[in-house]
Parts: structure tokens; C-alpha cells; sequence
């Protein structure tokens, strides 16, 4: 069971890791509640002191009925451009124009206000029981006196009034309230009425001028309209003029029908061209040769070629006939052959009269079409001017209805704003006048006390955590195994004046000796551990070192050996050559023979060992403060005599200096069998103390664990050590 270089698990805490500590903060608060408790208190008084030295502020409130769509009898919004859609979007304009800087100035010099003291900031007042102000502060001949012109007082005036105004729309409805607040509750209500009248009043003025202007204007515009209406006239007319137009409808008539005819007509002549132009085609190719035209369809359809080809065809027959019969030499052969020839003459003749008249049909139809085509486009040229004039003519006509149409309406407007021009149509009225109010609206005494000390109870708790996450002290036996994973052997706890000086002596004897019954549990918890650490070897030398100085090192190395010598034979060793206490608190002699003069082998071992008085304990103090005691400390003789002194003791507590300023225990580690690390609860950093471990680690130092020294019982539950405090009361009172 060898608990030397003990580390304690990272993840001990594995069930409860991500759970929330409510015990923790609480024990945060607990902790500084006197001081978070008294702040607030002092925060209060002062806050009741500075509310009760306030003066009393009254709201006096007048509300007003508007109405967004008001009884007209004669609309003329299209006139002042004046939205009222939203009756949301009107109310919200109206509140603004309600507390407006205009309708302030007109209340202030109204009722004179600017002679009133609440409406003249520069003027000398009540200095209240604590002035913000530095300047009030200043000596007299320092304070800069000025005389505020006439103009200035007013305009401070109309501040002060602004400040103290409230315009407050009612939700849903069309109710606005009008609230002022002065310390003189009649000077409030007169206030309240007074705004809201002159908000009516200036509604009235607004729309009467705006009536106004919109007649001058309306009055230009028509005769702006009328001039233009005029003009567009005159230039209607004398385009008719130019043009010589009566009936532009009668006059396009006549070319639409031209050219509707036109176009039915080159279409008829069209398709004669068609069909004239295919007969021609067949023709054309064969007009030469009299004997290719026989076989043309075109000719074979006229009825003058079928008959002289009939009587061609006669001729043959009758040739042939008579050639069969009298031969070719006979007279009757010759006049029929004549008669044939005669009859293919005329075929061939009537042949080409048929071209002929083919060839002058085909170019007929084409001079035709070219003339009725160009007919048709010169109809096509005047449609097109007279739909010209038509257009312009339309235009200037629009002009001149448009004109009209603007002129009429503007005319109408006109008249129509003149005729009700002294009618005055109220969109607001007070419904609920302005009542002296009889308690102040303010300042709620009791509400601005218990804000100032609840924010004071949040502020001092913000406080109290901030200040515990930037303390980086160990404090309890869950900061000892959370911070540095390492053993907790005991909790030293805190003693002060003659129960401090009970156990940082001996003198009396262990008899007389009378300690905490606390402290002395503590060490006694503290050998049980080291003597139930490793039952096989016991540990024999004891080193006892702290991160640094004044931790209560050396009350716990004397104190632990007091217990040890309790049925163990023990030697104290003062291995602290920098600051020697064993000695002073033993009473010894300064020239005392002690380590330094055995190590440098100026004294015998006997005549360094010194009785206590305590049975069982001896003492090897420091001796004279050696120049260099790490080279005594490091010299082989130190190692030689622990040895010889582990022969006649069964314990050996070495005293030595912290390891941060120097090395000294990191030397004496290696001839311990366990070294334990002192703490000093709510001082040491944990940084120092993990730095000193480090130290002690780098030379594989047999670290047993910590010792908590100076330890408040008295606040143990405040840092989590549930029950610390009431369990040694109650041990002891059973004792």
C-alpha cells in the first residue's frame, strides 16, 4: 500500500461531471452575505435619504377625442393631399403634432410660463440634500453668472415645458391623453387643458390656411388651364383651316373605296394573267416552226384550228383516195394534192393568228396589271395622307378635350373651395379635462429604494463570484482533490494567540502541554495516515516542505513529531538553514551546537541531539546559518547521518525550507521515505503549489500528499466541507 506520487483521478467525480452545484453557490454567497447584506443596506439609506429629499412631481392629464375622418361638407382633400386611410398612421402624426415645439411655444407664452421658477432652470434653487451638479460645488467668485437674454429664457422655457410634457395615445381607439407634470398640481392641470386647447386651436388655423392657400392655388391653376385650353383651340381650328377639312370621314371614304374596287379588280386581272401567261409559255417556245405548233394544247383548243385542221385532214383523205385510184400523173390527183397543199397553208396560218393573239391577251394582262397596280398605289399614297391629317386632327382635338376636362374640374374645385372657405370642420375636442391631481406621480419612494438595493443584492453577488473565480487558492479538501489531484492527509486547522502559542512550544513538557483538542486531531489523522501507508516498511524519514514561506510548515513538522514520540521513538530535525524556527519555538541557545556543525564535522552527533522534555523526542536544531546550506545539505555526511539516526529512531521528521525560493527539499527528498506538502488554506495560489509539486516531481520525490494548515473550521461549510466544523465540536464535547 505505497501512496507515495499518489496522483487522484481526473475523472473521480464522473457520476455528478456535468451537474450543476447549487450547494457551491449558495456557499459563494454565504460566504460574503454580511458584506453583500451591508452594502445594500448602506445603498438604501442613501437612496432613501436622496428619494425623501426629492420634490414631488404631479401629472395632471387632459384627453382628446380625434377624429380621422371628420363631417365635411364639402370634400376637399384631394386639394390639401392629406391621407387619412389609416386611422393608426393619422392618430400616430397628430401625437407628434400634439407635443411639437410649435404648440409648446404658443402654451408658454400663453400662460406666461416663462416667469414661473419651474420653467427657469437658471434661476437659483432648493439645493437638495446631495447635488450632482459639480459646478454647485465651486466657490462663489467661481461660478460662472450669466444674464440669459429674452430670447434664451424663452427658449429654455419651451425645453423645460417639452420635458415635462407627455403625449400618450390610448390603444384601439381615437384617444389621446395629454399629461404634464409639475411640482404645483394646480399649475399641472391648467398646463394640460391649456396644451390641448391650443393643439385644437392650431388644428382650426392649419386647415383654415391650408383652405386658403389651396384658393390662391387653385385660382392660378385655372387660369393657367383656361389659357391653355384657349390655345389648344386655336390650333384645332386653324389646322382645319390649313387643310380645308370639314368631314375628315367623308374624305377618307373615298379613296377606301377606290381601293377596295382596285383590288378586286387586280385580282380578276390576275388570274387572266395567269392563264394568259401558260398559254403563252406553251407557245413561246415553238412560235418559229410551223409544224411544232400543231402539237401546243393551247392552239389545239381554238376553233378555227380544229376546222382547218378538219379540212387539212379532208384533203389527205382525199388525196390518198385518189392515189390508190388514178395514180399520181392524174389531173384529179394534182387538184386534190393542190387542195391539200391550199388546206395545210391555211392551217399553218391560222396556226400563227392563234399565237399571235395568245402573245397580245398575255401582254394585255400585263400592261393591265401594271396600271391598275399603280391605280392602286397612288389610292394607297392618299388613304395614307388623309389617315396623316386624320391623326394630327385627332391629337389636337385630344388636347383641346383634355383642356376642357382639367379646366372644368379645376373650375369646379375652385368654386367649390371658395364657397366653404370660412367653414371650419373640429377633428378634435377635449372629451375629459385636466383634474388637480392630489398624490404625486413621482418619485415612487418605496419603488426607487427597493430597485436600488436589489440591484445593490445583484450587484454584491456579481461581485462575490467574480472574486471567487479570480481566487486561485485552495480553501477546503474539494479544492485539494479538484485543483491538484492529489491526497488530502489532514486539515490543520487555524489557531490564534495562546492556542497558537500552546503548540508551537514544548518547554512545559508533554504533560502541561495543552492543545486544540482539534489540532491535536488533525496531526494525530495525519501519523495514522503515514503509519498505515506502508505497513511492510514504515516510513522512517519524514520530510516536511512548503511551496513558500510562513504556511505553517514547521508548527506541523514539531506538532507531528510530538505525536509520533506518542509510543514511537522520534527525532526532529530543523533542516531549514535559511530561516530557522525549531530552535526559537523549542527555546533552545543560539550557539547551540545543531546540523550545520554536525554536517561540517565541527561537533559530535551526541552532543547535537538535544532533549525536548517530551518522552520519546529529541531534536536536532539548526545551528549556525551556514554561507551556502546547500552544499551542506548535499554532502554525503548528511546522507551517512540520517542513516545512523534511522539505527536509533524510529521516526525522523526533517523540517526544511519551502522548495519554491530553494532547492534545499528537492536534495533532502532523496533520503525520505515520503516527503509531505504543506498548504496554507486561502493564501497559497494554486499555481505556486503545482510548481512546487513539480519541482518535487522532477527528482522523483516520494510525494505521500497535502497537509492543510490554518484552516477555519468556522467556515468550513462554506467551502464545501459539510459538517467539518460541527463534527469537531462534537468530538470534542464528547471527549
Amino acid at each position: 500500500m505505497n501512496r507515495g506520487n499518489l496522483m487522484m483521478p481526473e475523472d473521480d467525480d464522473w457520476e455528478t461531471g456535468d451537474a450543476i452545484d447549487l450547494r457551491h453557490y449558495w456557499n459563494i454567497i454565504n460566504r460574503r452575505k454580511w458584506s453583500i447584506i451591508g452594502l445594500a443596506v448602506a445603498v438604501g439609506l442613501l437612496t432613501t435619504l436622496v428619494v425623501f429629499d426629492m420634490t414631488p412631481i404631479y401629472r395632471a392629464s387632459a384627453t382628446l377625442l380625434i377624429e380621422s375622418q371628420a363631417a365635411n361638407v364639402v370634400s376637399v382633400q384631394e386639394v390639401y393631399g392629406l391621407d387619412t386611410s389609416s386611422e393608426d398612421y393619422y392618430l400616430a402624426t397628430q401625437s407628434v403634432v400634439m407635443g411639437g415645439r410649435p404648440i409648446a411655444e404658443a402654451v408658454v407664452d400663453g400662460l406666461g410660463l416663462v416667469e414661473q421658477p419651474e420653467f427657469r432652470p437658471q434661476q437659483e434653487q432648493k439645493r437638495p440634500l446631495i447635488d450632482l451638479d459639480w459646478r454647485s460645488w465651486l466657490p462663489f467668485g467661481m461660478q460662472k453668472q450669466a444674464s440669459p437674454s429674452p430670447e434664451n429664457e424663452r427658449e429654455r422655457a419651451v425645453d423645460a415645458y417639452l420635458g415635462k410634457l407627455h403625449i400618450e395615445p390610448v390603444r384601439n381607439t381615437q384617444l389621446v391623453r395629454v399629461q404634464f407634470d409639475s411640482t404645483d398640481p394646480n399649475l399641472a392641470a391648467r398646463i394640460a387643458d391649456a396644451h390641448a386647447k391650443a393643439y385644437i386651436e392650431s388644428t382650426f388655423n392649419r386647415r383654415a390656411d391650408a383652405t386658403k392657400s389651396a384658393a390662391e392655388w387653385l385660382a392660378t391653376r385655372v387660369d393657367s388651364l383656361r389659357k391653355d385650353l384657349q390655345a389648344s383651340e386655336a390650333n384645332l381650328q386653324a389646322y382645319r383651316e390649313q387643310e380645308q377639312i370639314v368631314d375628315v370621314s367623308g374624305v377618307k371614304a373615298l379613296p377606301a373605296a377606290e381601293i377596295s374596287n382596285l383590288s378586286s379588280r387586280l385580282l380578276e386581272v390576275r388570274q387572266a394573267l395567269a392563264a394568259a401567261q401558260i398559254a403563252y409559255l406553251q407557245v413561246a417556245p415553238a412560235a418559229g416552226q410551223e409544224g411544232d405548233l400543231l402539237g401546243v394544247p393551247a392552239l389545239l383548243a381554238d376553233e378555227g384550228m380544229r376546222r382547218a385542221r378538219d379540212t387539212q385532214e379532208k384533203a389527205q383523205e382525199a388525196v390518198a383516195e385518189l392515189e390508190k385510184r388514178y395514180g399520181p400523173s392524174s389531173p384529179k390527183m394534182i387538184a386534190a394534192q393542190s387542195e391539200l397543199a391550199q388546206a395545210t397553208k391555211n392551217l399553218n396560218n391560222q396556226a400563227q393568228n392563234v399565237v399571235e393573239g395568245i402573245r397580245k391577251r398575255y401582254e394585255a394582262a400585263k400592261s393591265e396589271e401594271s396600271a391598275i397596280e399603280a391605280a392602286l398605289n397612288r389610292a394607297g399614297q392618299q388613304y395614307q395622307k388623309i389617315g396623316r391629317k386624320e391623326s394630327k386632327l385627332e391629337t389636337l382635338q385630344r388636347d383641346v378635350d383634355t383642356n376642357r376636362q382639367l379646366y372644368d374640374l379645376f373650375f369646379k374645385r375652385l368654386s367649390e373651395t371658395s364657397a366653404t372657405g370660412d367653414l371650419s370642420s373640429a377633428r378634435a375636442s377635449i372629451v375629459a379635462p385636466a383634474v388637480v391631481p392630489r398624490a404625486p406621480v413621482k418619485p415612487n419612494k418605496r419603488l426607487i429604494v427597493s430597485i436600488a438595493m436589489l440591484l445593490t443584492l445583484l450587484f454584491g453577488v456579481g461581485v462575490a463570484f467574480l472574486l471567487a473565480s479570480l481566487d486561485n487558492t485552495v480553501k477546503s479538501s474539494s479544492d485539494i482533490e479538484e485543483k491538484l489531484k492529489r491526497p488530502l492527509l489532514g486539515m490543520v486547522p487555524l489557531l490564534k494567540g495562546p492556542a497558537l502559542r500552546a503548540v508551537s512550544t514544548i518547554a512545559n513538557g508533554n504533560e502541561t502541554r495543552e492543545t486544540d483538542p482539534r489540532f491535536a486531531e488533525a496531526m494525530r489523522t495525519i501519523r495514522t495516515a503515514i503509519s498505515l501507508d506502508n505497513l511492510d516498511k514504515p516510513h522512517k524519514v519524514i520530510l516536511v516542505t512548503s511551496a513558500v514561506g510562513s504556511e505553517g510548515k514547521s508548527v506541523a513538522a514539531l506538532n507531528l513529531a510530538v505525536a509520533f514520540a506518542n509510543g514511537e521513538k522520534t527525532l526532529l530535525i530543523d533542516a531549514d538553514m535559511r530561516r530557522p524556527s525549531i530552535g526559537k519555538m523549542l527555546g533552545l541557545a543560539r550557539d547551540a551546537p545543531g546540523l550545520s556543525e554536525l554536517l561540517a564535522d565541527s561537533a559530535r552527533l551526541a552532543e547535537c541531539v538535544i532533549g525536548t522534555g517530551v518522552k520519546d523526542l529529541d531534536v536536532i536544531s539548526t545551528g549556525f546559518v551556514p554561507p551556502d546550506p546547500l552544499q551542506l545539505l548535499s554532502s554525503s555526511r548528511m546522507a551517512s547521518a540520517l542513516k545512523v539516526l534511522a539505527h536509533s529512531y524510529s521516526r525522523i521528521v526533517v523540517d526544511c525550507a519551502p522548495i519554491l525560493p530553494v532547492s534545499d527539499a528537492a536534495v533532502l527528498s532523496k533520503h525520505a521515505d515520503c516527503v509531505l506538502y504543506v498548504v496554507k488554506s486561502d493564501a497559497t495560489t494554486v499555481a505556486q503549489i503545482r510548481n512546487g509539486l513539480g519541482l518535487l516531481e522532477r527528482v522523483n520525490a516520494p510525494i505521500m500528499g497535502i497537509v492543510l494548515t490554518q484552516f477555519d473550521v468556522r467556515k468550513a461549510d462554506k467551502y464545501s466541507d459539510y459538517g467539518y466544523g460541527g463534527s469537531y465540536e462534537a468530538y470534542a464535547s464528547k471527549s
